[in-house]
């Protein structure tokens, strides 16, 4: 494949792409940031109970 005809093509592709409006594209970044912090508070609990937990059973079987 010629690569100028790659990138006519790509830059011509990018511009039929219906990009976002600049309030959509802040919502969802901020859905995502939402998420994200939630999922790492959620993660961050449970890796804490479980290391709590192993840490119990360690001094049990002491």
């Amino acid at each position: 494949m010629n690569p100028t005809k790659y990138f006519r093509d790509a830059i011509s592709e990018l511009h039929r792409v219906s990009w976002p409006t600049r309030q959509q594209a802040v919502r969802l970044s901020v859905v995502v940031l939402i998420v994200t912090f939630t999922f790492a508070f959620v993660f961050g609990f449970f890796d804490t109970f479980l290391a709590w937990g192993y840490k119990m059973l360690l001094k049990l079987a002491n």
